[in-house]
């Protein structure tokens, strides 16, 4: 069946709007989060999008949007942020920083605390569903507890999705989260079942977990003082102007001769000239100066 021009006219200003209307979703997303979907990613965001208005029964991206903007602070927004945040990881994802985290950065950071504060602090900024943050726990049970026996630890991890945050708290992973652990290190730090592979509780005790959402300069506070911070695959969320803020608000809290750590494609080059670059063996890293 053919379709008139008054059809097919109505058919496209209804297509417009309701894209407008995504973008002021989109808009709104980053206002709050600094997490920005550019034109290649808008149709990512609408098909997670939609999951959200099924679940509310809307019939349109309009209903959407004047719910958030009615609704400010209200739940959907945790809930948004989670259809958003989906990410995939897996234990010892970057096994050469855990080597530099143990042999070089907390040795020297211990070496310079000053005799009133025994305590490192180390803060999993986008934990995800809890394998970084866990990961490091490991290694300084593994490699460092034994040397620095009156040394506190204190892991903090963090993430803006709740739903990973749940799942990261309960500490129960699959085949392909731990498919990096040698054996040795999977059977001492893990029990095995048919369900999967729960992290041991001397492990979970070590890290503590919060819904932190970076952009957000009251939240970020939550951590002060900060000697070590993991920031890994986060910042590619972000545009320029949101790197810029979120890693101002990193630079705050963290300790004086604090590191900065971030994935191995990211940079801050073009982003903050506050930090100092530290090369290891194969691992670059930021330090506080």
């Amino acid at each position: 069946m053919l379709l008139n021009y008054d059809t097919i006219l109505l058919i496209y200003k209804v297509a417009t709007l309701e894209n407008d209307i995504l973008l002021k979703i989109r808009d709104l997303i980053y206002h709050n989060s600094g997490i920005y979907f550019n034109e290649n990613k808008i149709h990512l965001l609408e098909t997670r999008l939609k999951k959200r208005l099924e679940k509310l029964e809307f019939q349109s991206f309009e209903q959407y949007y004047d719910f958030l903007q009615a609704n400010k602070h209200s739940n959907e927004w945790k809930e948004l942020f989670d259809i958003i945040t989906i990410n995939e990881s897996f234990f010892f994802r970057a096994p050469e920083q855990l080597e530099v985290l143990q042999k070089y950065i907390i040795p020297e950071i211990i070496q310079n605390k000053k005799d009133n504060d025994a305590t490192v602090r180390i803060w999993s900024a986008g934990c995800s569903t809890g394998e970084e943050p866990y990961s490091i726990a490991i290694t300084i049970d593994e490699y460092l507890k034994s040397h620095y026996d009156k040394v506190k630890f204190q892991i903090l991890a963090s993430d803006i999705n709740t739903t990973t945050l749940k799942k990261a708290k309960r500490g129960l992973y699959n085949n392909y989260a731990v498919k990096n652990l040698p054996i040795e290190i999977l059977s001492k730090y893990f029990t095995i079942s048919d369900n999967g592979y729960m992290i041991n509780d001397n492990i979970k005790n070590m890290v503590r977990f919060a819904n932190i959402n970076l952009f957000d300069e009251n939240q970020v506070k939550i951590a002060h003082n900060v000697d070590i911070i993991f920031c890994e695959n986060v910042l590619i969320y972000f545009d320029i102007p949101s790197k810029e803020k979120t890693v101002a608000l990193l630079y705050d809290i963290l300790s004086p001769n604090g590191y900065l750590i971030l994935g191995y494609s990211e940079s801050l080059h073009g982003i903050s000239k506050d930090f100092s670059l530290i090369h290891f063996p194969k691992v670059i890293v930021y330090k506080k100066t």
